[in-house]
């Protein structure tokens, strides 16, 4: 019992190595995006907050606070962890990253609300997480997220931007239905050629 017990042990230590290193790696990229706050601060002063902010590069390594910051850090490694999203490096983390928040910039800027934060990645993850296998309890913890965050897409005043999760669960449905047809087409080849 216990031999076999070691190798599963072994194998799910080795699982979280990549998650591991993506959520230090994602540290990293908020203590830059630290620096770059501070010398924008002694450069533009007052207006410093809006350039940082409102600039879809890097302000989904901006995070609110310590609490904001490490929360979020403690949900991408956990939605690291499924094989489905194991795929993905620090350069495709930033890219995803950069993509939902150019596709929430024009939100943001009509609604004057800026998106701190990488939650928009971390739905993205969820999403992919919770829809790539037939599993009812992932479907409806999913279906209640994304219940959740339309019944909230009005409400600026709790400081939260929905409009940027559910952003982050439509490009993760959509990259899983990217990935699907991927498959399939390497899988059966001959089906991929017909349909073209």
């Amino acid at each position: 019992m216990k031999t076999a017990f070691k190798p599963f042990l072994l194998a799910f230590m080795l699982s979280l190595k990549k998650p591991a290193l993506l959520t230090l790696f994602t540290l990293l990229a908020w203590a830059l995006t630290l620096v770059l706050s501070v010398v924008a601060k002694l450069i533009f002063e007052e207006g410093s907050d809006n350039l940082m902010n409102y600039n879809p590069i890097i302000n989904g390594f901006i995070h609110a606070g310590p609490s904001h910051l490490f929360m979020n850090l403690g949900l991408i490694f956990v939605f690291l962890i499924p094989q489905i999203n194991q795929q993905y490096n620090f350069t495709q983390l930033f890219l995803i990253t950069l993509l939902i928040s150019l596709a929430y910039f024009p939100i943001s800027l009509a609604a004057g609300i800026p998106a701190v934060g990488i939650s928009g990645t971390i739905y993205f993850m969820m999403a992919r997480a919770c829809l790539h296998k037939k599993n009812r309890l992932l479907f409806v913890f999913f279906a209640l997220m994304f219940g959740y965050e339309i019944a909230h897409l009005n409400a600026a005043s709790d400081g939260v931007a929905h409009g940027v999760h559910l952003i982050g669960m439509l490009f993760g449905f959509i990259s899983l239905r990217r990935n699907k047809n991927a498959v399939r087409s390497l899988e059966h080849p001959e089906e991929h050629n017909a349909l073209s």
